[in-house]
């Protein structure tokens, strides 16, 4: 909670209390609730939060104002105009708290991360000095038909997918079908991309992220950490 006056309130285990100047045109209404606009709400996340919570919000907000969720495209004009926003705020600020992180997400956040693990997996890949993935990359599949791949390094013929619990939970995604049926039309649609590409696919959740350490010996495990190296290349 943001707020300014000259009594701090005491934060609590729910709730926690920040204090800073807000002007009118920073404030909007959400839901019948006050809150801070979403460029000010990143402005204020990416310099005091995680740096992998960070990305994660700088990504979500991009991907708010830029994603065409009916015809799978990103709008660049749009996502750069928002980072423009949050930009101007973090250069008007040069000795804010956590600024230097704010300046990194700022330039380093994009808006195809469709889920926070996403976000996180390309953070940690650039931490490893990975080959940067084409995000949402876009291959067609015949009959009208195409796929959106996580991640895809069309140079190495292998692409990635991150396996978030939403795509098994969300109404939207799953609708009629139980979690098997999820898995067929997931083995289904992997195979297609298989045929067209001939591209290796891996796969991966939050079960192989519990820390930074765990996703390193994952892509050990599957002998993508150093085929991706750049500076072995």
């Amino acid at each position: 909670m943001t707020r300014h006056g000259a009594h701090p309130r005491q934060s609590r285990a729910d709730t926690k209390w920040h204090f800073a100047p807000l002007r009118d045109d920073e404030i909007v209404v959400r839901d019948g609730m006050r809150v801070t606009c979403l460029d000010r709400t990143v402005y204020d996340v990416i310099r005091t939060e995680s740096l992998e919570a960070a990305v994660a919000c700088f990504d979500a907000a991009l991907r708010l104002v830029a994603w065409d969720a009916d015809a799978n495209e990103y709008d660049y004009p749009a996502a750069e105009e928002f980072r423009a926003q949050v930009r101007h705020r973090v250069l008007s600020h040069a000795g804010a708290r956590g600024i230097i992180q704010a300046r990194f997400v700022t330039a380093f956040a994009d808006g195809r991360a469709q889920l926070p693990g996403e976000s996180v997996s390309r953070l940690w890949m650039m931490q490893l000095d990975l080959m940067p993935p084409h995000l949402q990359y876009r291959i067609e599949l015949g009959d009208g038909r195409y796929a959106m791949l996580d991640f895809a390094w069309p140079e190495l013929g292998l692409w990635g997918e991150f396996d978030g619990e939403v795509k098994y939970s969300d109404a939207r995604i799953v609708g009629e079908r139980d979690r098997d049926g999820i898995l067929a039309d997931q083995r289904e649609r992997e195979n297609r991309i298989r045929e067209v590409t001939g591209w290796q696919c891996h796969r991966w959740g939050f079960e192989k992220m519990q820390t930074f350490d765990a996703f390193v010996a994952f892509l050990r495990s599957i002998r993508v950490y150093p085929a991706l190296r750049r500076a072995e290349r």
